[in-house]
């Protein structure tokens, strides 16, 4: 199969091909891409007429993405496109295009995507305001906005792109239904679980004390490296947005990386069930916002 390069082209002229050369490959269209930092998990073990395509197979020098498989199939009655999130992912050299960390956002969106449900691990930050609950570690936090602090977006360059508008509007972007529908399966379900205000950190160093205070005083409650990349980029594409966080720690002393590796793994089973439950929701949904996407 040829390949594009697509550091010698801009957005659209990489994703409207790729998105081609998906359906001559016979990629069905998808309701949501689970774009997961997590790992993907079980969950494609559960899809039907499903098909696995790497991605560099067909873009090429299309870093850091041309490892990374392409999981698609059926979930219910919602066509599902699976990829293991590594947008965050330290790189010998760096993408030309900042687009280039979030591509798979915007071929989602092209290809008939609705929905884009992100999972992550994150930090819970102390409380700036006492009469606050503290969100407990080995939880899960569905993010109701976020404040980005990584410095980084993968919109440069975009004024020309017929993917999305020069000034993409983020009020909307987490989407409230999903989010409520997920808090009520998530108790149904007996996993704690909570809405919070993520800070967008860049990995892959973890905060310090100090920081922490200081992020927690402007308003947020998870601090979570490298999300801002997906989410910008769910925002110009015009994708509803459910973010899962894993809380790991509860941001207090020094943090163990190992342990924070162990609290993300031990919080996986939960997340795949909340996930699972939540499929009616997210077939729902998807079908609603494209109606009003053709009207």
């Amino acid at each position: 199969m040829s390949s594009v390069t697509p550091t010698a082209l801009g957005l659209d002229e990489t994703v409207f091909p790729l998105r081609e050369r998906l359906r001559a490959a016979g990629v069905p269209a998808p309701d949501a891409l689970f774009l997961m930092a997590t790992g993907v998990g079980f969950l494609p073990g559960r899809l039907r007429e499903a098909l696995e395509i790497e991605l560099g197979e067909l873009s090429g020098e299309c870093e850091p993405w041309a490892g990374q498989v392409l999981r698609v199939g059926r979930l219910g009655t919602l066509t599902a496109w699976f990829l293991e999130d590594v947008s965050g992912e330290p790189l010998a050299d760096e993408p030309e295009c900042p687009w280039m960390r979030a591509l798979p956002v915007w071929l989602a969106a092209a290809a008939g995507a609705q929905v884009l449900v992100h999972s992550t691990a994150g930090s819970a930050l102390p409380c700036a305001d006492e009469g606050r609950t503290p969100i407990e570690a080995r939880s899960l936090a569905l993010l109701s906005d976020h404040l980005n602090f990584s410095g980084a977006t993968p919109l440069l360059g975009l004024g020309e792109s017929k993917l999305g508008p020069l000034f993409p509007d983020l009020t909307q972007l987490h989407h409230r239904g999903l989010r409520r529908s997920a808090l009520a399966r998530a108790e149904a379900l007996g996993i704690r679980a909570c809405e919070a205000v993520g800070a967008c950190t860049l990995g892959p160093a973890l905060e310090t004390p100090a920081e922490r205070r200081m992020l927690a005083r402007l308003g947020a409650d998870v601090s979570v490296p490298n999300l801002a990349t997906p989410l910008l980029a769910a925002g110009h594409a015009g994708l509803a947005t459910l973010a899962v966080v894993a809380i790991t720690d509860a941001g207090e002393g020094s943090p163990d990386v190992r342990s924070v590796v162990a609290a993300a793994s031990a919080l996986q089973p939960a997340l795949e069930d909340l996930l699972i439950a939540l499929l009616p929701d997210l077939a729902s949904i998807s079908a609603e916002l494209a109606r009003e996407a053709g009207a």
